[in-house]
């Protein structure tokens, strides 16, 4: 195998790496440069800046996975149906047109059944990198959770993504903290708040009207006004892992191990989300699976 480019190009992030013969990662470049930060005539010039950066010769291919394959990205690579398996997506890999650097992206996917509507784009290689290290065990059945700005759980059966869901949970707490009356003044973290929440969680009340208890608390000095943020933190990770531990136990699988596919800035408040909720949990840093999954998925393809 001969050395290869992967990146990994989100909605606000940018990630280039060159890989070794060995896989290993020799050399990379990370910045906020974000599909949604260029415009569309910027993108291709600004991968090849950035190639050039890694490879002077301009001879490697690059793999790329996320929203630089979307609709608001550099071209449209249509999804592919769930379930997926590192063979299905190294089969729907496409060419970008380019003429300046030889790219491939791989695609998103996409479930469409019933009431369900749920597609991802770059999490799907995440989990294929983290299944290229798992156990025998684990390749035959396990549940991954990869939070972030919209958090994936994805069942994976016989080294295939199952299916999956996404909780809108992320940009759903940004928002509410930041253009909402929920959160008012500066704020500090507290455990204790963001245990309450994840109490009240639990209450079975619908979550849209339990989301003001986060002011009304505040304004009856029940809670202190700064740790508003953290309540409301604990209240929405409480009702996502909670829905996922009712399916579970609805279900015939009664799978209670999750693996934790994130930073640790986001292992910790699910971590302690999963403990209160009974689920036991095994956290992996993310930073390294998009590399390894667009590694695979360029071996299956035959492109290195």
């Amino acid at each position: 195998m001969s050395e290869i480019l992967v990146c990994d190009w989100g909605t606000s992030s940018f990630r280039l790496m060159r890989l070794s013969a060995e896989g290993e990662i020799v050399g990379q470049i990370a910045s906020q440069a974000g599909i949604k930060s260029l415009q569309n005539k910027e993108i291709e010039a600004y991968l090849l800046d950035q190639c050039h950066q890694l490879d002077e010769s301009g001879a490697l291919p690059v793999i790329l996975c996320g929203m630089v394959g979307s609709g608001i990205g550099w071209y449209e690579v249509p999804y592919v149906d769930c379930p997926v398996s590192i063979a299905s997506l190294a089969g729907a890999i496409q060419s970008m047109p380019s003429g300046a650097v030889n790219a491939y992206c791989v695609p998103g996917v996409k479930k469409l059944t019933g009431a369900e509507a749920d597609v991802m784009r770059g999490e799907e290689t995440q989990a294929i990198g983290w299944l290229s290290g798992a156990s025998e065990a684990e390749w035959a059945q396990s549940l991954l959770c990869l939070p972030g700005t919209h958090s994936k759980w994805m069942s994976v059966v016989d080294g295939a993504i199952r299916d999956f869901s996404t909780a809108f949970t992320g940009e759903l707490y940004s928002l509410l903290k930041e253009h909402s009356v929920l959160v008012q003044g500066e704020q500090e973290d507290s455990a204790a708040a963001f245990d309450t929440g994840l109490e009240d969680s639990r209450s079975g009340t619908a979550l849209i009207h339990q989301l003001f208890n986060s002011r009304s608390r505040a304004v009856l000095g029940v809670l202190d006004s700064a740790h508003s943020a953290s309540y409301l933190s604990g209240l929405l990770l409480g009702c996502e892992v909670r829905a996922m531990a009712e399916k579970l136990s609805a279900g015939a699988e009664g799978k209670s191990l999750v693996h934790l596919i994130c930073g640790d800035h986001l292992a910790k408040p699910y971590c302690r989300a999963l403990a209160f909720y009974g689920m036991d949990c095994r956290h992996y840093s993310g930073d390294t699976y998009s590399a390894r999954g667009l590694l695979a998925i360029a071996r299956a393809s035959g492109l290195v």
